[in-house]
């Protein structure tokens, strides 16, 4: 078990940060617990009166957890506040907005609690330190996927529009209380009863999605343009996280790794005794038109995956929806931890009778923690 308070979970963004004294990008440290990062991100726009675009941050952080983190907000004024679970501190100005390529690595202290046996914890994680773990996008990648609705993205790239704005505003996904739910099952249940639709809407982008219909019941296309860039942008990154793990499932059928498997949100998560040098050093890219492989093998697995999904790499030209698009990166398929350290073993004051371990490390930009503790807390493996 982590995250079971705040303190259990801290991360501290490491960035290289081009420091200007003119520059025309004010640059703070973001100290929070209790919020997401594009959430808070939202609240301080509107608190300073400014367009959300003119506040610009690397990567988002869990609300489940102490994090620091940078952003920038272009802007002259100096934006240095505390509010209820955040800290603003102002360290300087750039003459660029804060983004994912400045961030260098996270680093983590983690506790993890409700422990058993401890005796091949340090077998483990030695394991882990000299051999990595598999890169895998972990669950808080795709708390927007339902899997009884599927993907938006994978919708939008079988144009089909209609279907792609049901999953957008009926999936259910964790977190949502139990009144939003039911009321999200009979949106699913009305659909296409525009009228029905609009009577049981909330927020503006809902209503005005819905008002739009009632007088065009058939202008899908119209209604996806309604839909945030950020959330739209979001949702593709959704589904290429999926389509790279199936890569990296793949690669293990291929090869023939015996791995140890749990469940995830979107597919098994599996992990062998050790990642190895060959996936150390192989890097997978996510899914566009335009990708770098670099080796024959992935390009022919996912040019399979895609055939099951009767898809194609050119349908990833999205000219629908030409203000959002994929594009592709690089993401080594395992990663091995910096610095990697248990720090203190002993009773959980938490859960009488069990154990708890206490993790210090870093790992590069992208790279989930909750994968590795996966990894440390599987059973040990007999002979």
């Amino acid at each position: 078990m982590i995250k079971a308070k705040p303190e259990d979970f801290i991360v501290e963004e490491r960035a290289d940060l081009p420091l200007s004294p003119a520059g025309r990008f004010a640059v703070y440290r973001l100290r929070k617990s209790h919020w997401n990062t594009a959430d808070l991100v939202r609240l301080l726009a509107r608190r300073f009166g400014l367009p959300p675009g003119r506040i610009a941050y690397g990567g988002k952080k869990d609300k489940h957890g102490l994090t620091t983190q940078y952003l920038t907000i272009e802007d002259a004024a100096d934006r240095s506040e505390t509010g209820k679970d955040y800290r603003l501190e102002a360290v300087g100005r750039m003459d660029r907005p804060m983004g994912p390529d400045l961030i260098r690595a996270n680093a983590f202290l983690i506790a993890v609690r409700d422990l058993g046996d401890l005796s091949g914890l340090n077998e483990a994680a030695e394991r882990i330190r000299t051999g990595g773990f598999p890169n895998w996008f972990d669950d808080q990648r795709f708390r927007s996927y339902d899997p009884e609705r599927g993907f938006f993205a994978e919708k939008i790239l079988h144009r089909h529009w209609n279907g792609a704005l049901q999953v957008f505003f009926t999936s259910i996904t964790p977190g949502l209380s139990g009144r939003e739910r039911i009321r999200r099952e009979e949106l699913f249940r009305l659909w296409r009863d525009w009228k029905a639709c609009r009577a049981i809407a909330e927020g503006p982008l809902e209503r005005e999605v819905f008002d739009l219909l009632r007088k065009n019941p058939s202008d899908f296309g119209e209604a996806l343009h309604r839909l945030p860039e950020e959330e739209v942008s979001m949702q593709y990154a959704v589904f290429q996280a999926h389509l790279w793990n199936e890569l990296l499932r793949g690669l293990f059928r291929e090869r023939n790794i015996q791995a140890a498997e749990i469940a995830g949100r979107e597919g098994p998560i599996l992990f062998p005794e050790k990642a190895g040098e060959d996936l150390l050093n192989l890097p997978l890219p996510t899914a566009a038109v335009k990708m770098d492989f670099s080796d024959r093998e992935s390009e022919t697995l996912f040019a399979g995956i895609l055939a099951e999904k009767n898809l194609a790499r050119s349908d990833f030209r999205t000219r629908e929806l030409r203000r959002v698009r994929f594009a592709s990166f690089l993401r080594p398929a395992a990663v091995r931890p910096e610095d990697f350290r248990i720090m203190e073993t002993g009773l959980d004051e938490l859960h009488p009778g069990r154990k708890k371990a206490v993790l210090s490390f870093a790992l590069p930009r992208g790279s989930y923690a909750t994968i590795l503790v996966k990894m440390l807390a599987l059973p040990r493996r007999t002979s």
